[in-house]
């Protein structure tokens, strides 16, 4: 059976940027009745308070009847997103300034920095230039590494009116829309 998961990430915030936008989106998902005002925990999967779904939950998704929701993470520290639920076949990363590719392991070191410190760059083996490990592009956003993300437990699909709109809220930045199961 297992749990899934649905993940919008903000790929632009920053450390300093992310408390305040987070607490734009969770604003805005209360008043609309998305969500319960006060996170706790057993929610979702892990420690992690969620927003119990409010409601209105219905709003966000394509189709209520698919599902039962149990809450919505907010993650403001750095974090790997990930989504196994993207097309198959092998990741890809892009240089964001040339467009070239490569493969997951050209980033790996830096992955690893990211996953310590919360910041990290890798060198376009192309161009050559230096690139902070948010700004690359993975394959069907298979990876984001980010300050800011909402990951929504056990939800129907979210409709693309609802990424869209949580996307304006984050004032313009790219976001990635990753989905999964455990």
């Amino acid at each position: 059976m297992g749990s899934t998961f649905q993940t919008i990430a903000d790929r632009d915030a920053t450390p300093e940027d992310a408390p305040r936008l987070a607490r734009a989106v969770v604003d805005w998902l209360v008043a609309e009745g998305i969500v319960l005002a006060e996170a706790e925990p057993g929610w979702a999967l892990g420690p992690h308070p969620v927003h119990p779904p409010g409601p209105h939950w219905q709003k966000a998704v394509e189709d209520p009847r698919w599902g039962h929701p149990e809450g919505v993470a907010v993650y403001t520290g750095h974090h790997v997103f990930f989504s196994n639920w993207n097309e198959p076949g092998p990741v890809a990363v892009t240089c964001p300034h040339c467009g070239a590719g490569g493969d997951e392991p050209l980033l790996s070191t830096a992955a690893e920095r990211w996953h310590v410190t919360g910041e990290a760059d890798a060198d376009c083996p192309v161009c050559a230039r230096t690139v902070p490990l948010t700004a690359w592009n993975w394959t069907n956003d298979h990876l984001a590494f980010v300050h800011l993300g909402f990951e929504f437990w056990n939800w129907p699909s979210l409709s693309e009116e609802f990424k869209a709109r949580v996307a304006e809220l984050l004032t313009g930045h790219r976001t990635a829309f990753l989905p999964g199961k455990v």
